[in-house]
Order: C-alpha cells, then sequence, then structure tokens
C-alpha cells in the first residue's frame, strides 16, 4: 500500500508540475523565452516540483486553518455571550453536513483517472492509500485546528479529544455509506437532488439554532461522538473489505468524461441547463397566435419552464418552512413579538441580501446562453437593437414571474407575523409587501442587464469577463451593507420602489444603445 502511494503522490505532484509549466508557457511574457526543453530540466524542473509541494502543502493548512477560522469569528461576532455552545453547535452540525458532502473516494478526477486506467495500478490498492493519506491529513490538520481553537475558548480537553475522534471517524462513515449508496442504487447520493437537498436544508437550519438561542447541549454532542466513532470503526472495517474499486471507477468514469474537460464544474453548470426530452414538447394553445420573436422566445421559456422554476420552487419551500417555524414561534413565545415587529419595521435592508441570494437570474441567464443565445449570436439580425429590446422585455417578463414566487412566499409571511404581533398598520402592511416584490424585479433586471451589457459566458459555461465578476461583486457588497441601515419600512419601500422603476427605465436605454455591442460571442 505504501508503494501504491508512492506512486499516486509522483503521479499528482508530476501532473501539477507539468500543468504549471504548460500554463506559464502559455502566458505571452514567457511564450518565447520557454522551450520544451524545460519538460525534461535536470535543473529547473526539480525546483519547481519543491516549490509545488510547498505550495500544495501551506494550501491545505491554510483553507483547514480559515475554515475553523471563519466559523470562530462568526460565532465570536453574532453568539459572544455564548461563544463555547455556539461554536461547538456549528462545528458539530458542519461536521454531520461533512459526512454527505465531503466523501472523495468515488470523485473521479485526472489523478485517477492517470494512475488506474493509464498507468494499470490495482484500484483497490490505490483507494486504500488514498483512503490512508486523506485521513491522516486530515487527522493532523483537523486535530490541530481543534486543539488551538478549542484552547482558545478554554475547552476542557476530554472534549477536544472526542470532536478530533469524532471528525476523524464521522469521515469514515461518510465514505462507507457513499460506498454502500453506490453499491446499492448504481449512484452516488449527492446525484439525487431530492434526498441531498432535503438533508442540506435540515442540517443548515439547524445550524442556525443559536440565532433563536437554542444550542446542541455537550451532552448530546459527546453521545452522538461516541456513537459516530463506533460506526467509524466498523466503517473502517467494511471499507478495508470492498474488493470491487476497479470495477466502480470503471462504471464512474471515462476518458472522455476525464481528459475532454477543462474542469469538472463546466459539465456541472451544462448539466444544470440541459432541456429533459419531456420538456421538448409544447402545447400548442401556449404558442397559438404568436409570431416572430414574440413565438421565439415563448417557445425557450416552454422548453425551459423547468429549469426556470426549479430552484425557484425549492427556495418558496424552505422559506415556507423557515416561515412555519417563526410562526410558531411568535405564537408560542409572546416575547418575540417585539423583536419581530421592530425588525420587519426597521430592518429591511436585511430582505435586500435575502433576495441577492435567493433570486434565480443567474442560473436563467446561463440556461439562456447556453440552450440558445449561443447559437442565436452568430447571426448579426440577433443583434439589432430592436429584436434586442424585444427579447430583452419578454425575456424580463418571464424571469420576474419566476422570481416572484419565492419573493410572494416572504411578502405574505412577514404580513402573517405583522397581523400575529397585533401590527395592523395598513401603509406599514402593503409597503413591506410591495417592496419585497419590487426588490424581486430589481434583481431581475439587474441579472438580465448585466447580461446583456458583459455577456461573460464561453461555450463552456466558465466566465470569462472580469467586469462581470466586478459587478456581481459590487452588487453583493451593497446588498450587504444594506442591512447596516436602520430605516422605516414605509421610507425604505418607497425608496425601493422608485429605484426599481428609474433602474429599469434605464436599463432599457442601455440595452439598447449598448447591447448591440457588447452582446457577443466569447
Amino acid at each position: 500500500m505504501i508503494n501504491c502511494l508512492e506512486k499516486s503522490l509522483k503521479i499528482d505532484v508530476t501532473y501539477t508540475v507539468n500543468s504549471f509549466l504548460y500554463t506559464l508557457r502559455s502566458l505571452p511574457i514567457f511564450r518565447d523565452l520557454i522551450t520544451d526543453d524545460i519538460y525534461s530540466s535536470r535543473v529547473l524542473k526539480p525546483i519547481i516540483r519543491i516549490f509545488i509541494i510547498l505550495f500544495m502543502a501551506l494550501r491545505s493548512i491554510f483553507l483547514k486553518f480559515m475554515y475553523y477560522f471563519v466559523m470562530f469569528s462568526l460565532t465570536y461576532y453574532f453568539f459572544k455571550d455564548n461563544l463555547v455552545l455556539a461554536f461547538f453547535h456549528i462545528f458539530f452540525i458542519f461536521t454531520i453536513l461533512g459526512i454527505f458532502i465531503n466523501n472523495k473516494l468515488l470523485n473521479t478526477s485526472k489523478k485517477k483517472y492517470f494512475s488506474i486506467i493509464l498507468f494499470h495500478m490495482d484500484a483497490t490498492e490505490y483507494f486504500r492509500a488514498n483512503l490512508f493519506w486523506n485521513q491522516l491529513m486530515n487527522f493532523i490538520l483537523n486535530s490541530l485546528c481543534i486543539t488551538f481553537f478549542g484552547l482558545l475558548i478554554k475547552t476542557p480537553s476530554y472534549l477536544i479529544i472526542t470532536l478530533i475522534l469524532f471528525t476523524f471517524f464521522s469521515r469514515l462513515v461518510g465514505e462507507a455509506l457513499n460506498i454502500m449508496f453506490y453499491r446499492k442504487y448504481n449512484y452516488i447520493w449527492y446525484s439525487n437532488t431530492k434526498l441531498y437537498g432535503t438533508i442540506l436544508t435540515v442540517l443548515l437550519l439547524i445550524s442556525l439554532l443559536p440565532f433563536i438561542n437554542i444550542f446542541m447541549p455537550i451532552s448530546v454532542i459527546l453521545k452522538v461522538s461516541i456513537i459516530i466513532t463506533i460506526l467509524g470503526i466498523i466503517s473502517l472495517i467494511y471499507l478495508l473489505k470492498v474488493d470491487d474499486y476497479n470495477i466502480i471507477y470503471k462504471k464512474l468514469t471515462s476518458a472522455v468524461d476525464v481528459m475532454n474537460s477543462k474542469y469538472d464544474k463546466d459539465y456541472l453548470k451544462q448539466a444544470m441547463v440541459e432541456v429533459r426530452d419531456k420538456d421538448k414538447i409544447i402545447d400548442n394553445k401556449k404558442i397559438q397566435g404568436k409570431k416572430g420573436y414574440d413565438l421565439f422566445n415563448t417557445i425557450f421559456f416552454e422548453r425551459h419552464k423547468e429549469i426556470l422554476s426549479r430552484s425557484a420552487k425549492k427556495y418558496s419551500v424552505i422559506l415556507l418552512g423557515i416561515y412555519i417555524v417563526l410562526i410558531y414561534l411568535v405564537l408560542e413565545v409572546p416575547e418575540y413579538h417585539t423583536n419581530i415587529d421592530n425588525f420587519i419595521h426597521n430592518n429591511l435592508g436585511w430582505f435586500v441580501v435575502i433576495m441577492y441570494f435567493i433570486n434565480r437570474g443567474a442560473i436563467i441567464t446561463q440556461a439562456m446562453f447556453f440552450n440558445c443565445d449561443h447559437a442565436m449570436l452568430r447571426y448579426n439580425f440577433y443583434r439589432e437593437p430592436k429584436t434586442l429590446l424585444g427579447l430583452f422585455k419578454k425575456r424580463l417578463l418571464t424571469v420576474s414571474k419566476v422570481n416572484l414566487l419565492p419573493a410572494l412566499v416572504i411578502g405574505i409571511g412577514n404580513i402573517v407575523l405583522l397581523l400575529l404581533v397585533n401590527d395592523f398598520n395598513p401603509l406599514i402592511i402593503i409597503s413591506t409587501f410591495l417592496f419585497i416584490i419590487f426588490l424581486s424585479i430589481f434583481f431581475s433586471v439587474h441579472y438580465l442587464v448585466i447580461y446583456y451589457l458583459l455577456q461573460p459566458f464561453n461555450k463552456d459555461m466558465e466566465v470569462k469577463k472580469i467586469s462581470y465578476s466586478i459587478v456581481t461583486l459590487i452588487t453583493y457588497i451593497i446588498s450587504y451593507q444594506m442591512t447596516n441601515i436602520t430605516v422605516n419600512s414605509l421610507y425604505f419601500s418607497i425608496f425601493g420602489l422608485l429605484f426599481t422603476i428609474i433602474y429599469i427605465v434605464i436599463s432599457l436605454l442601455l440595452v439598447y444603445r449598448l447591447a448591440p455591442k457588447t452582446f457577443k460571442l466569447n
């Protein structure tokens, strides 16, 4: 096993070094300075290899430390009075979350393809060696971080040791469950979006319980850690007994999957916006009497209605669940009445951030480009001002309808909460509801207009324009800054209404004048 591990690490380092050299040679400044001889250099290449190894090690240490640091910083900022309980509550839930999202054995990669398929390494030995290496590295890094932050908040030694064992064995449980699931159903569980999404949603909601002063008791953490430790030992025995890794890996991967893509995420993006066969059948009533670009736009959105509405429906269900919990708390705990009333009255800025994250504009524009625009942009008539403006208006209407679904859940949910806390001010109720609706429309316009003015995608759905990334970053920063504004909801709503109307008018003018030049293939 040690020999197999040594070979796989050499392959990984060699591939990384050669990739770095290839990238270096592709830069204009080095194109004429560096020749093919660099790949066989006995002086420069060993130096680069040492640099790459150090970089990979430092990157792993940095990322692991930042994970714990961010978790600690957030708990310190929000729960300073209950720092120990909050930190270990969030850490405990996130570690359980890792059981489902942090499985590496069945992930495909170029490194595994080279090792198993091209160099004919024994798959079972390879997977066992990688399991050993991954567990060892994670055990060392997690132990150092848990000990450091545990001592920082004065955690008892027995709890630190328990949590170190908990993180170690939980990873084994996750790997074993993932392989068991695959061997039974012939697919990896995170491809089952309903099952995977439900688990993630439930655990993420549990991680937010400290915001309502509910913390996971230390006694529960200790008991679950003991159970996970026992299950981890059983999982390790199971993983060592599995002897059909070679068959599993060949089913999971192929040369096309591994070699013809720059990154796996490109294919994941494309999968998100692919049209299913059943969606290609359109009801004739939907297109009856329509002509030209109106017909073109209707066909596109009818074929993509499942893609466009899928995530909006999921967010709506999640938001509905959150509001049901809030309504239950308001009915059961009268002390929350004042807090909820004050929050909705004076902190509507938080809903700007919420709407920023749940708005589906980004995925909708990806679907537009991948399944329509990347082909149509090859024709000049598609980029004429009147054509672009007409399609923009029709798309804006459809995108706004999609984003209104979760917005209505939030708007109606706020109305119900206000009524339950005995706030019957009609101006506040109406203005708060309209603010959420117009906020949803604003983000629909925003994502669509930056898509038309900056068109960032290439054929692999990669964002190739830094200007697009900068604009989305600025959008997030401004949205987050809204959380610091404490203004009466009536004034905030009026401002939001006027700003959205002005923004729509300006967007239409910009699309008409600039999009014919900017809306093009990269």
